[in-house]
């Protein structure tokens, strides 16, 4: 192949980079993406360009390197610095790599800045602490921003979303250089109520006092078993004997599925409340209008079925529990805490975010006169039997089947009935197993 017909090759390549990286690469996952090589280029203001063709994103100025990422027409690229040749130096998902010039074209705003948090943060759907959570990332992460909002706030990009921070916990990073990564924060929680204090030391003054079952976000490891941590934006230091690690806790991406599985592992964003909240028409063992009669509007409409069905077959229900608010969910484990202990409680209890409560899909029914709720001795009851039996043709599940403790990290919960839709319980009624199992995560 002569000269020119290469570079022909070579420029076809790039605009057709899809096609060639499912074909020729096999398909690539953008998360999985490492990239390598950094030549040196010259340093460049922050701006954002769009791609007008797929494009590949390669590890150096040249299509003689690697291609380690392909993006569709039309993606936003941050560019960090030129190349020789017609190359520009991009960030894009976090990641740094070359694009040639020819296919991107300059965005209409060119004021792009990189931020990098200081803390774990919320970002949100409007410049205020009163909208509600887009996502939550965590300290180190790289935002990308096109305009500065009223009241101290910053309109960013993440992971194509966009929304707003508070500049409190950001800082602006350099631009043509990546600012190395903030160790990332451990999630513990506290096992007793603990207080937070300036210094690691008891002589230090008392910041806050939290309740057995609060998060705490460790930073550090202090002096004679004391830790660093960050609370409400605040840095202080708690004693690590009241303390405890939790392994493998990751943050739900879809709170608003009637799927969503939140357990010992998967907790929901902080201070998540669902957005269709509404009373249930069903009787519950009190006359109060609380919270506790919530649910989410479908499920809502389900019970009442359920409720329905049960009674044509005589079988009379009443309603428990069903929504908690994530206020309620923490007064409550940290009660069974002090009466019990961390390591009891947490058996038959829900860490506060971990509740299918605070979904709105969960709840708690028992007998029509009121005996035997949310205790063991419902278990060998009739309602008990008609629930497990036809709760699925309503679309809810036994949450916490017998036998299968080590599986859902609680013991058996006859009474507790989760929604999740026709389709998916009767699946899961069928084969016997959990909505862990169903889904194939812990």
């Amino acid at each position: 192949m002569t000269e020119v017909n290469k570079q022909r090759f070579y420029k076809k390549l790039a605009v057709t980079g899809l096609a060639f990286t499912l074909v020729g690469a096999g398909t690539l996952g953008l998360h999985s993406l490492h990239f390598t090589g950094e030549p040196t280029v010259a340093s460049a203001a922050v701006e954002t360009y769009t791609t007008t063709a797929n494009l590949n994103i390669r590890s150096g100025p040249s299509t003689s390197n690697a291609i380690i990422a392909t993006v569709k027409q039309g993606t936003q690229l941050t560019v960090i610095g030129q190349a020789a040749s017609g190359w520009l130096k991009v960030s894009y998902q976090g990641k740094t790599g070359y694009v040639s010039s020819e296919y991107v074209k300059k965005s209409a705003s060119s004021t792009t800045k990189t931020y990098v948090t200081t803390a774990n943060l919320n970002i949100r759907s409007g410049p205020s602490t009163s909208s509600g959570i887009v996502v939550t990332v965590k300290q180190g992460t790289q935002l990308t921003s096109t305009e500065q909002a009223a009241n101290g706030w910053l309109k960013v990009s993440y992971q194509g979303k966009t929304g707003y921070v508070s500049t409190q916990y950001v800082k602006e990073s350099t631009g043509s250089s990546e600012p190395a990564p903030a160790p990332a924060a451990s999630v513990y929680v506290a096992t007793a109520n603990l207080n937070v204090r300036t210094t690691a030391s008891t002589s230090g003054a008392v910041m806050a006092t939290l309740k057995a079952g609060t998060q705490l976000d460790v930073t550090a490891k202090a002096a004679n078993g004391w830790l660093k941590i960050t609370y409400q934006g605040k840095v202080g230091y708690v004693s690590g004997q009241y303390v405890r690690a939790l392994a493998g806790m990751k943050v739900v991406s879809n709170p608003e599925s009637i799927q969503v599985v939140v357990n010992k592992q998967n907790k929901l964003p902080e201070n998540y409340v669902p957005k269709d909240l509404v009373y249930t028409t069903i009787p519950f063992t009190f006359k109060e209008q609380t919270e506790k009669k919530k649910m989410r509007s479908e499920a809502a409409a389900a019970i009442a079925q359920l409720f329905a069905g049960a009674k044509k077959q005589g079988v009379t229900l009443l309603g428990v529990s069903a929504y908690r608010s994530h206020a309620t969910q923490s007064a409550l484990f940290s009660s069974y805490v002090q009466r019990d202990g961390y390591d009891k409680a947490a058996t038959y209890s829900a860490l506060p975010g971990t509740s299918e409560h605070e979904t709105g899909l969960g709840i708690d029914v028992t007998k029509g006169d009121g005996t035997c709720a949310a205790q063991d001795c419902f278990g060998g009851t009739k309602e008990a039997a008609w629930l497990d039996a036809h709760a699925a043709e309503y679309g809810f599940i036994i949450r916490y089947p017998k036998g299968k403790d080590a599986v859902t990290g609680y013991k058996y919960e006859p009474w507790h009935l989760r929604y999740v839709g026709k389709p998916v319980a009767q699946a899961i009624k069928s084969k016997g197993i959990t909505l862990e199992e169903y889904y194939g995560i812990k």
